[in-house]
């Protein structure tokens, strides 16, 4: 029942220093979300597949993608995404897949029928929304079922018939939410939750017991029987609580409105460049692990790095000084959030993860 994330890139808008553009994977024991699809999205899943396969013991199977969620509409998380969707085509794709990604308020107005005309930058999703259907995005073109969905945080559209609707859970039991951020364009962290789960009930150990003494404890009640108190939870394994990731995506530093036990962040600049990263409404490492902190996250993985970065080492220092947990990813790692909340990070290596 772990939540497993797959990297598959940690560059910032130029890719730098071995490393590629945004795009990762969550996997969950019901299937995949993908979040973002920077250029070359697809050539780093075809590598990665394979070498999950030849070193990680199991497969990856694209028809357990779900939903893609677009963090935000600059090229470097969106540029990949068609090409990779004409791919599952050509691959026999026949399940349903869910597009979700951010526009602005005024733009969800106009979709809904206000006859204003919105003012949207080249970088608004809805622009890239036309240009993917012209190039041959829609379902019929594809051959698979692609319900396309834009919003404000609060309301959704239905891209394909105009209608207004709830946010989409293409998963049973993962939910998604959306948590709007401040970029330079209308941006969104994702948050992934597994429910929690209570632990299952020990029926031996009350098989002396009558039935009506049994249903109590089984329901979580404490009860007396022979002079003795009874603890419900001492009947019971130890429950599994709620497990949730955050990916941000671009942002400013700032308190995210969510909780979260992993939090993904972006760490474009150190602090030492702050004054850049406000200027471009980006975050500094520090920056990252303050908003952890603000967040209540257990955990801080770091990502989107400036080219001007040759390592994460400086960024990895900086955020450790304000929280306790932190690691710095690279493309290709992998991260395991189990059931007790503790994080595995898997760095990726020539041959497998360690």
């Amino acid at each position: 029942m772990t939540l497993e994330v797959h990297v598959l890139g940690t560059s910032s808008a130029r890719p730098a220093q071995g490393r590629s553009v945004s795009g990762s994977i969550i996997e969950t024991p019901e299937g995949m979300l993908v979040v973002d699809c920077g250029e070359g999205f697809q050539n780093r899943l075809v590598k990665h597949r394979s070498e999950m396969k030849n070193f990680g013991g199991r497969r990856l199977k694209m028809s357990k993608v779900a939903a893609i969620l677009l963090t935000h509409g600059h090229l470097d998380h969106t540029w990949g995404l068609l090409p990779w969707m004409q791919t599952m085509a050509l691959d026999g794709r026949k399940d349903k897949m869910t597009v979700i990604g951010p526009t602005t308020s005024e733009v969800v107005d106009a979709l809904l029928g206000n006859e204003v005309e919105p003012e949207v930058t080249p970088s608004d999703l809805v622009i890239q929304y036309d240009m993917w259907m012209d190039l041959g995005a829609t379902s019929e073109a594809l051959g698979y079922e692609v319900q396309w969905v834009l919003g404000d945080g609060e309301r959704w559209v239905n891209m394909n018939d105009g209608s207004q609707i709830s946010l989409p859970q293409p998963l049973k039991k993962a939910k998604i939410s959306a948590h709007n951020t401040q970029h330079t364009v209308p941006s969104f962290a994702w948050r992934v939750a597994l429910d929690g789960k209570k632990g299952k009930f020990d029926r031996n150990a009350t098989s002396h017991l009558p039935d009506e003494v049994k249903a109590l404890l089984a329901s979580g009640e404490d009860t007396e029987y022979g002079g003795e108190l009874l603890v419900a939870a001492n009947y019971r394994d130890d429950s599994i609580p709620e497990r949730s990731i955050i990916i941000s995506g671009d942002t400013a530093e700032q308190a995210i409105d969510s909780g979260c036990d992993l939090l993904i962040h972006e760490a474009t600049f150190l602090e030492s460049h702050k004054d850049i990263a406000n200027e471009h409404l980006h975050s500094t490492a520090a920056g990252a692990a303050r908003t952890a902190i603000e967040c209540g996250a257990k955990h801080l993985a770091l990502t989107h790095y400036s080219a001007r970065l040759d390592s994460h080492d400086a960024s990895l220092s900086e955020a450790r000084e304000i929280h306790t947990s932190v690691v710095a990813l690279g493309d290709g790692d992998r991260l395991v959030l189990a059931d007790d909340l503790s994080l595995n990070h898997l760095t990726k290596q020539a041959e497998g993860w360690t």
